[in-house]
């Protein structure tokens, strides 16, 4: 149920969310436009879109869906400019979309899967922000999070090009709030650890290659997927895996008023990983 206008934390305001089409960025989208937040909705897949639209709908809401690829700057720039011709300026970006198929050690790991990793999870944080900064910077408000990752704190072996990917943001986030700092703009990142999304429940396209690579490598010959993550999860206090909504309140928790005085942040929901 949404709470009434009196109480949302983000009436009036416009949000772009990114990777919106599932898991972590499909529950943020939900979650901002309970809180008053018209949302512009953006993936490559617009028939996913088109489903989260109807909920936020149903729900109240307001939402816009505005189709693109991360890797291409043009079809960006079309997309904030149809969300911001159909909701108004952008208020709040969450940077959320992101790649992690195929992550191995280094030595096995292709200059491909390397380049792409790279492009999605960090240039493509830089190219959909080259589209609302200077907007931000004019009107002189706004706020910023980037989806970052436990990986962007510690490294961890057969994740070389995510981590790297991944530590980057940080240091996105850290550079980018003292330029907009000036300008009213706040700048963080949240760092979720293991999250009930696509990226845990799909083994197939992210835990084989990784597995694989981990157990080749490390030991033991016969790691499984399930192993790892029983193992990661009981390396927690809280000896659980985070849902969705959790890192989705923690962003905006940033987003808001609430936290008007932190900028240039990584701050970890990860159960309390060691």
């Amino acid at each position: 149920m949404n709470a009434s206008k009196a109480q949302q934390l983000l009436h009036g305001q416009t949000a772009l969310v990114t990777g919106a089409s599932s898991g972590i960025g499909r529950e943020t989208a939900r979650v901002l436009a309970r809180q008053g937040a018209a949302v512009g909705l953006l993936s490559r897949d617009k028939a996913a879109l088109d489903t989260l639209q109807e909920e936020i709908t149903a729900d109240g809401g307001r939402a816009q869906v505005v189709p693109a690829d991360l890797a291409d700057s043009e079809a960006l720039r079309a997309a904030v400019a149809g969300c911001e011709e159909a909701l108004g300026p952008v208020d709040l970006l969450v940077s959320n979309a992101g790649h992690g198929m195929n992550q191995v050690f280094l030595c096995d790991q292709t200059e491909e899967n390397w380049q792409r990793t790279i492009d999605i999870n960090l240039t493509g944080a830089f190219r959909i922000c080259r589209q609302v900064v200077p907007g931000m910077m004019e009107r002189q408000s706004g706020s910023i999070v980037f989806l970052s990752s436990v990986a962007g704190k510690r490294g961890i072996p057969a994740n070389t090009a995510y981590c790297a990917s991944k530590f980057g943001l940080r240091g996105l986030t850290e550079s980018l709030a003292w330029e907009m700092g000036p300008f009213g703009v706040r700048v963080n990142a949240v760092c979720p650890g293991l999250t009930n999304s696509p990226g845990l429940n799909e083994e197939e396209r992210y835990g084989g290659d990784f597995v694989a690579s981990l157990a080749r490598h490390h030991g033991p010959e016969n790691l499984t997927w399930k192993r790892y993550v029983d193992r990661a999860v009981r390396n927690t206090a809280l000896r659980r895996v985070l849902e969705s909504e959790e890192v989705a309140m923690l962003t905006l928790f940033l987003l808001s008023d609430l936290s008007t005085g932190i900028t240039g942040q990584a701050i970890g929901i990860d159960g309390g990983a060691l």
